[in-house]
């Protein structure tokens, strides 16, 4: 996608500042629970392309962030860690928040279905298997 770069350089700044804010949020989500890091790293990724090449090859490079960013726009999925630990963070972050919080009927009824269509689509998309290149031989 870094063909994709913006001709206008007010858009290049604007874009450039959005995959910063983006890749803010997404720094937070890490310590977070509840904060999705994935998405707000796939932003950030999307504007650095419109924005500025250095940081988009940054970003699709970094050990962390580069291959959830290459295996989503390959259509390879998630790996099952990703999704365990994503639909754990989603049904702890809805169940305190609801729990805690949330003191309408209405509400706690719409954030259930909230919930339950994030999960639905975490675990709808393919799961990312490992090929044998992946797997080291256990050392005897």
């Amino acid at each position: 996608m870094p063909d994709k770069l913006s001709r206008s350089r007010v858009l290049r700044v604007l874009y450039t500042l959005l995959g910063l804010v983006f890749l803010g949020l997404g720094f937070i989500g890490v310590g977070v629970l509840g904060i999705p890091t994935f998405d707000f790293i796939l932003l950030a990724a999307f504007f650095f392309a419109m924005g500025n090449k250095r940081l988009h090859a940054w970003i699709v490079t970094h050990r962390v962030f580069g291959p959830m960013i290459t295996d989503y726009r390959a259509g390879r999925g998630f790996t099952r860690r990703m999704k365990v630990t994503g639909v754990a963070a989603v049904v702890l972050s809805f169940t305190l928040t609801i729990g805690l919080a949330v003191r309408n009927p209405y509400v706690a009824a719409g954030m259930v279905a909230l919930a339950a269509w994030i999960v639905w689509y975490i675990v709808s998309r393919p799961t990312k298997g490992l090929t044998p290149a992946d797997v080291t031989p256990a050392k005897a």
